[in-house]
């Protein structure tokens, strides 16, 4: 058997060692798309704020900019130079060293309106040429692939274009990105993945080290339990064997034929008990003791089941509540004995009307019935059928003074206007309270049946 568990233990190693590889490689594939996936959004998020600055500049007024306005700071320039200082000053969380605006001339940008106030680039100036800027001339936002550097530093830059009253690009913001930012916000990004790889790998190694002593320990505690069963089923054997008084037997087990037969007849014995008590252990868990319907626990289980079934659109099902009136006054009046009789009698009566239903009782004196497929009309008609049981069995059966009577209320299952079981049983009790309300502002608390005249 120590051969057997060092094998075992084996399989197991080697099946943890699979797993760290995978874990690495998940790891490392992660890695690469995380940065993937975060430098796509840097550069959303630098194209956003150049999209911000580009719909803040009036277009006309910047197609008209000239030296001299951007010299004699006019308020034309202001208005431009103002706007872009106030994106740039709104944006928190980046880097942003300059934003300004260019123009093309002669298949050329040069710079129009920088508002730094230090060293702002001179009107006509040409600017350090990358493909993103012929992309925002032609109308659509870019921000570079890779970083540039010019006499102010070096940068990555969002450009995004702007048009005049007439839809004509007149213009590019540029906004420039300290590429050392860039980069800090990929390498912190690249940290944290790797931090959380390793981390995981370290986890996983430890998890696979404690799994595999766990089940080795598990399997010298198996190979113990199947050493007691061998003992205990060549006992069992042997008390079979030496049964008194059944010599024939003796002889056939001799040959192995019936011993075989018996522990076979002795398992399947067992199996059917076992069955048997499982089934009334669940009839015991799911079936209420007094009334024999369906208990709460029951009833919380099929409520998840038409929960899934709404969920997955083949919902098609009704419900009926029922209360029974004045139960409390005869509790208090002849006791809880007498209430007891009445809730039984209500549960059979009920059933009697919805007996091809599932019945629950779900309170004191409250049930539910859960309908299969039904329309309002037949609902209603269910409804008419109970109050016909009821007085036939105040007529007929009733074995105590009181009249046996019950509120009721009803709803049926809307595909697309029911989010839940929820909506459908609260439009259904709804509707058995005005049910209540009428019995008891006709009736008052529960009758005898020498109160009818007084009705």
């Amino acid at each position: 058997m120590r051969k057997r568990i060092n094998l075992t233990t084996q399989y197991i190693i080697i099946v943890c060692m699979l797993l760290l590889v995978v874990n690495v490689v998940l790891g490392v594939v992660l890695m690469n798309q995380s940065g993937k996936t975060m430098k796509a959004l840097i550069r959303k998020h630098m194209i956003s704020v150049a999209d911000t600055a580009a719909a803040s500049v009036n277009g006309d007024v910047l197609a008209g900019i000239t030296a001299a306005d951007v010299s004699g700071k006019t308020a034309a320039y202001r208005q431009i130079a103002d706007t872009l200082t106030t994106v740039k000053n709104a944006q928190k969380d980046s880097d942003i060293k300059y934003i300004y605006t260019t123009t093309r001339v002669n298949d050329k940008y040069v710079f129009t309106v920088d508002p730094d106030p230090i060293k702002p680039a001179e009107y006509g100036k040409e600017v350090v040429y990358t493909v993103a800027q012929d992309t925002a001339w032609a109308g659509q936002s870019d921000a570079d692939e890779e970083p540039y550097e010019d006499e102010w530093g070096c940068y990555y830059t969002a450009w995004s274009p702007v048009k005049d009253s007439s839809g004509r690009v007149v213009g590019i913001v540029g906004v420039d990105f300290a590429a050392d930012w860039y980069d800090a916000q990929m390498a912190k990004n690249t940290r944290i993945i790797l931090l959380v790889s390793v981390l995981s790998l370290v986890v996983g190694a430890l998890i696979m080290v404690l799994l595999t002593g766990q089940l080795r320990r598990r399997f010298r505690t198996l190979n113990a339990e199947l050493s007691t069963l061998s003992r205990d089923v060549g006992t069992l054997s042997d008390e079979i064997k030496a049964r008194p008084g059944d010599e024939q037997q003796d002889e056939e087990e001799a040959e192995g034929a019936d011993t075989i037969g018996a522990i076979s007849n002795q398992i399947r014995t067992m199996q059917k008990k076992l069955k048997a008590y499982m089934e009334y252990a669940h009839e015991q868990a799911y079936t209420d003791s007094m009334t024999g319907v369906g208990n709460k626990t029951a009833y919380l289980d099929r409520i998840k089941a038409l929960g899934q079934e709404i969920n997955a659109g083949t919902a098609a099902f009704a419900i009926a509540v029922f209360d029974i009136n004045g139960l409390k006054s005869t509790n208090d009046n002849y006791g809880h004995e007498c209430g007891d009789r009445i809730i039984i009698d209500a549960a059979a009566v009920i059933r009697r009307v919805f007996a091809d239903e599932q019945i629950y009782r779900i309170g004191g004196d409250e049930f539910i019935a859960v309908l299969g497929p039904t329309t309002e009309s037949e609902l209603e008609g269910r409804f008419e059928q109970l109050t016909a049981e009821v007085a036939n069995f105040n007529l007929r059966e009733k074995r105590y003074a009181m009249t046996l009577s019950f509120s009721h209320g009803g709803a049926v299952y809307r595909p697309g206007r029911d989010a839940d079981f929820k909506e459908v049983f609260k439009r259904a009790d709804e509707a058995m309270y005005r049910n209540k309300g009428d019995y008891y502002r006709l009736y008052g608390d529960r009758r005898r049946p020498s109160d009818e005249n007084d009705k």
